[in-house]
C-alpha cells in the first residue's frame, strides 16, 4: 500500500474515531438541555435528572442510570455510531480540504439538533446561533464570495420559513412551524450557501411530508398531530451536505 494511502486511512480511522466520541458529547447535550442543564457534563436521566455515569467514562460507554435504572445506552451508540460514519465519510467525500472538516462539523451539529427535535419536539437557540457563527467563520476563511453565498442563503432562508410561519397562523389558527425552525433555516442556509439552500430545505420538507403522509395513512398520526420538522430538515441538510458541499 501505498505511503499516501496509508495515511489517508489513518486519517478516516481518526475522523472516524473524534466523530465517536463527538457523538458521547452530542448525547450528553441532548440529555442534558431538555432537562434545563448547562451544556457541558455527563448525560443526565430524562427520569430523574440522575447521571448514569459520572467522571468520563461516557464519552466513550454510557451507561444505565444509577438511581432509577433508566437505560439509555442504544440511543447514546446510535448517536455514537452516526458521528463516527458522518465524520469518516465527510473525509472520505472531500479529502484533507477545509470542505471535509466544514461537512463534518456541520452534520455533527445538525445530529444533535435532529436528535433533540425528534426526542423532545425542541429546538434551542444555543445549538443554532454558534452553528450560524461557525458557518460565517468558515465562509470568510474561503473567501468573500462564500461570505456572501452563506449570508443570503442564511437571511431568505429564515425569511421564507417566517412567512411559513405567519401564514400557518392566517390559514389555520396555529403556527405551522416552530420560531426554532426559522432559526434553523437561516443555520442550513449559512451551512450550504445558495447553491445548497434550496435542495437541502427540499429534502427535509419532502421527508416530512411523505413520511408524515405515510404515518397518518397506517392511523400512527392524527392530521393535527406535531410533526418534527427541525429533524426532517438536518436530515436532509446532512444529505445535501454530502452531495453538493457547503457554502462556496
Amino acid at each position: 500500500m501505498p505511503a499516501g494511502t496509508a495515511l489517508f486511512a489513518l486519517a478516516v480511522v481518526a475522523a472516524g474515531v473524534t466523530g465517536y466520541l463527538a457523538g458521547g458529547l452530542i448525547h450528553a447535550i441532548a440529555t442534558r438541555l431538555p432537562a434545563g442543564q448547562t451544556v457541558l457534563g455527563p448525560p443526565v436521566c430524562a427520569s430523574c435528572a440522575g447521571e448514569p455515569v459520572r467522571g468520563t467514562a461516557w464519552l466513550i460507554r454510557p451507561g444505565a442510570c444509577s438511581r432509577c435504572g433508566r437505560d439509555d445506552r442504544r440511543a447514546a451508540l446510535v448517536t455514537q455510531i452516526a458521528g463516527a460514519l458522518l465524520s469518516a465519510l465527510a473525509l472520505l467525500r472531500y479529502g484533507t480540504t477545509r470542505d471535509a472538516l466544514a461537512v463534518a462539523l456541520f452534520s455533527l451539529l445538525l445530529l444533535l439538533i435532529l436528535r433533540i427535535d425528534w426526542e423532545h419536539h425542541l429546538i434551542f437557540t444555543i445549538t443554532i446561533v454558534p452553528g450560524i457563527g461557525l458557518a460565517l467563520l468558515l465562509a470568510t476563511l474561503e473567501s468573500p464570495a462564500t461570505l456572501f453565498s452563506a449570508a443570503v442563503a442564511g437571511l431568505g432562508a429564515a425569511t421564507v420559513f417566517g412567512l411559513f410561519f405567519l401564514l400557518g397562523i392566517v390559514l389555520y389558527r396555529r403556527a405551522a412551524l416552530g420560531a426554532g425552525d426559522i432559526l434553523l433555516a437561516g443555520l442550513i442556509g449559512t451551512m450550504t450557501g445558495v447553491r445548497g439552500v434550496v435542495p437541502a430545505l427540499f429534502l427535509g420538507m419532502a421527508a416530512a411530508a411523505v413520511i408524515g403522509l405515510l404515518l397518518v395513512a397506517l392511523r400512527r398520526k392524527g392530521r393535527m398531530d406535531y410533526i418534527p420538522y427541525g429533524a426532517y430538515l438536518c436530515a436532509g441538510t446532512i444529505v445535501a451536505l454530502f452531495l453538493w458541499g457547503p457554502a462556496g
